[in-house]
C-alpha cells in the first residue's frame, strides 16, 4: 500500500489536467439533496445485468481506457448508469456508429427502453464444468436460458422487468462415492434480472430479483457472484457514489430469501443431496466500499453476510433479524455458538492506474467469524481464502487495445487446519453458503484453488482471445497428508480455450470455448479425461 501511495502521489500530478477537483462543500451539500421528480438525473438510469446478459465487460475496460471517470469502483453491482453515462452515452463509448433503435418513449417525466434479448446456450461433453452462468446448472450435456425484457421509468422510480426462461442439462457422467450425482433437468420461468427502485438523491430502496457482484474479482468473488440463480430480496443502497469531504461511498444493504431444490445435488457438497432441505433461509448482507480523497482511484471494500433460518415472527430488534449483519464483529459480543445463525465476511482493496490502463486487486475473506481479537491476530488464515488479479490494458491503435487478465483464486484450507479444521468455505450447519443448491461466492468448486490466464485483442464489440485456467480441486480437503499412503493423488484440471466475440448487425455473439484435461479425475490415480465446454450467447440489441 505504501508503494500504492507513493505512485498515487505522482499520478495525481499527472493527472491534474484530466481529472476533477475534489468537490467543495456546497457541491457536496448539492449531490445530497433529493433527484427532483423529473430532473435530467432519473433518464435512463438503467442497471447494468451482472456478467455475461449486457456490458459488464465493456464497462470495466472503459473505465481502464480512460473514457468513464474511474470515480466508481465497480465493486458492487449491477452498475447503475449515471446521469452522465446514459445508456446512449455507453453505446457511444463502445461503437459511434451504433444506433439504439430501442428506446420506444422519452419524455420529461418517462422512459421506456427495450433491453437486449440473450439466448444463452452451455454444453459439457463429459462432466460438469463451468460457473458463474446464473440459472444454469453444475452438469453434464446441453442447457439454456433466454432472457429479455423491458425498462420503465415514471419520475424517480425505475422498473426493470427482465424474466428468464431456462432448461438445465441431465445426461449420466462418471461419478464416485464422494463426488458427482446425476439429478434431474428443471425447466422454469423467473422473474431473472428485475428489480424496482425509487431514487431519492444518491440513494435508493428497491427490490428485485436479479444477479449481484461483491468484489473487485474478474471471474470469482468470495460473498456474491453470478454463479448461482438470483434470489428475491430487497435494498437500500447508493445509485451513485456518495461524496463527502473524506471521500466518497457506496452502500448496499440487502435482505433477501434463499431457497433449496429437493432434486439437485449441492454445490457445496461435492454435487450430492444431503441434509433437511424443508425449509427457506435468510440472508443479511451489508457492503461498503470506501475512496479516500488523498488517494484517488484507491477502493477498499467490507462485506459481510449473515445466513439463519426464516423466521415466521422475527424479532422486533432489526440487528437480531432483518439488519443481523450489523451485529458486532466478534463473536464474543453476541455468542451465536448455539444459534442457527452462520456468517461469511470480505475484505478488498483495488487500485486502479488510468495513466497505464490497468488495475490490481485482492479480496481477503473468511469463513467463520473470530471470537475475538486475539484470535484474529494469532491465527488470521483459520478459515480464510483470497482473490488476487490484475488487468492490464494497451492499445494497439487508436481503436484497437490488448487486455490481458490474471486472477488466483485460494479456496483451500490453509495448513493450520492440522491444528484447528475449519472446513470447505460456504458450509454451515443450516446448509450452506447457497441459493437453489448453488454457490453464491466463487463457483469453481468446493475447496478449489484456481488459477485463469487470458489475452486478447479487442475493437470496440469485438474480442479475439486466449484463456488458460488450471483448477486444483480441494487439495487439502481429499488428500489426508497424514495419512501412510499420502492419502488420494490431486485431481487437476487444465482447460485451455478461446474466447470470440464477434457483432453482426445489432447481433452479438459471443462464444468461449475451453478443452479440459482432468488428471486424477474423482481423485483417482492415472484416471485422465477430457471435457469440451461451450458457451455461446447470442444477443440482440435494439
Amino acid at each position: 500500500i505504501g508503494s500504492l501511495f507513493s505512485i498515487n502521489l505522482n499520478a495525481q500530478e499527472q493527472q491534474a489536467d484530466t481529472l476533477k477537483p475534489i468537490s467543495n462543500f456546497k457541491r457536496w451539500y448539492q449531490n445530497l439533496l433529493p433527484t427532483p421528480y423529473d430532473g435530467p438525473k432519473n433518464k435512463l438510469r438503467i442497471p447494468m445485468a451482472v456478467g455475461y446478459y449486457d456490458f459488464d465487460d465493456n464497462i470495466r475496460d472503459l473505465q481502464l481506457l480512460g473514457k468513464l471517470q474511474p470515480e466508481q469502483s465497480l465493486t458492487i453491482r449491477p452498475y447503475i448508469l449515471t446521469p452522465k453515462l446514459g445508456y446512449d452515452s455507453l453505446l457511444a463509448m463502445i461503437d459511434p456508429e451504433f444506433q439504439n433503435y430501442g428506446r420506444l418513449v422519452e419524455r420529461k417525466h418517462s422512459d421506456i427502453q427495450l433491453l437486449p434479448i440473450n439466448f444463452l446456450q452451455k454444453y459439457n461433453s463429459h462432466h460438469p464444468y463451468g460457473w458463474n452462468d446464473g440459472p444454469l446448472s453444475f452438469s453434464k450435456g446441453y442447457q439454456f436460458v433466454g432472457s429479455g425484457g423491458v425498462y420503465m421509468r415514471w419520475r424517480n422510480l425505475h422498473l426493470t422487468l427482465r424474466p428468464e426462461f431456462f432448461k438445465t442439462a441431465s445426461d449420466p457422467y462418471e461419478t464416485s462415492g464422494i463426488w458427482g450425482q446425476r439429478t434431474s433437468a428443471l425447466s422454469k420461468l423467473t422473474l431473472g434480472q428485475s428489480s424496482l427502485r425509487m431514487d431519492i438523491g444518491p440513494l435508493s430502496v428497491g427490490v428485485g430479483s436479479q444477479n449481484l457482484w461483491f468484489g473487485p474479482g474478474r471471474y470469482s468473488s468470495l460473498l456474491m457472484s453470478n454463479n448461482a440463480q438470483g434470489f428475491n430480496h430487497f435494498n437500500v443502497s447508493t445509485n451513485r457514489p456518495l461524496k463527502t469531504p473524506l471521500g466518497s461511498f457506496q452502500l448496499n444493504v440487502i435482505g433477501g430469501t434463499l431457497e433449496y431444490n429437493k432434486g439437485q445435488g449441492f454445490e457445496n457438497a461435492n454435487l450430492k443431496l444431503y441434509g433437511n432441505t424443508d425449509h427457506t433461509n435468510y440472508l443479511s448482507l451489508l457492503s461498503v466500499t470506501y475512496s479516500p480523497t488523498f488517494f484517488k482511484n484507491f477502493y477498499l471494500t467490507a462485506n459481510r453476510a449473515f445466513i439463519l433460518p426464516t423466521q415466521e415472527k422475527p424479532s422486533s430488534n432489526l440487528k437480531n433479524y432483518y439488519l443481523i449483519a450489523l451485529k458486532p464483529l466478534f463473536r464474543n459480543e453476541y455468542e451465536d455458538n448455539a444459534l442457527p445463525i452462520d456468517q461469511v465476511l470480505s475484505g478488498s482493496a483495488k487500485y486502479v492506474f488510468p495513466k497505464e490502463h490497468a488495475e490490481v486487486y485482492f479480496e481477503y475473506g473468511w469463513n467463520d467469524g473470530s471470537s475475538n481479537s486475539r484470535d484474529l491476530i494469532l491465527d488470521m488464515s483459520h478459515s480464510a481464502a483470497s482473490i488476487y488479479g490484475l488487468k492490464k490494458i494497451q492499445y494497439l491503435t487508436e481503436k484497437t487495445y490488448l487486455n490481458f487478465e490474471a486472477e488466483a483464486t485460494n479456496m483451500s484450507q490453509k495448513p493450520t487446519y492440522l491444528q484447528r479444521n475449519a472446513g470447505n468455505w460456504y458450509v454451515h450447519g443450516n446448509g450452506g453458503f447457497i441459493n437453489e443448491n448453488q454457490i453464491l461466492g466463487a463457483g469453481s468448486g468446493w475447496g478449489n484453488d484456481v488459477q485463469t490466464f487470458a489475452l486478447s485483442i479487442n475493437k470496440s464489440w469485438n474480442k479475439y482471445g486466449i484463456k488458460f485456467q488450471h483448477i486444483a480441486h480441494d487439495p487439502m480437503g481429499v488428500t489426508n497428508v497424514l495419512a501412510y499412503d499420502g492419502g488420494a493423488p490431486y485431481w487437476d484440471d487444465y482447460a485451455y480455450g478461446i474466447q470470440l466475440k464477434q457483432k453482426y448487425n445489432h447481433f452479438l455473439f459471443n462464444l468461449n470455448m475451453e478443452w479440459v484435461n482432468s488428471k486424477n479425475y474423482l481423485w483417482q490415480n492415472n484416471n485422465k479425461v477430457s471435457n469440451m465446454y461451450v458457451f455461446l450467447n447470442a444477443i440482440y440489441l435494439w
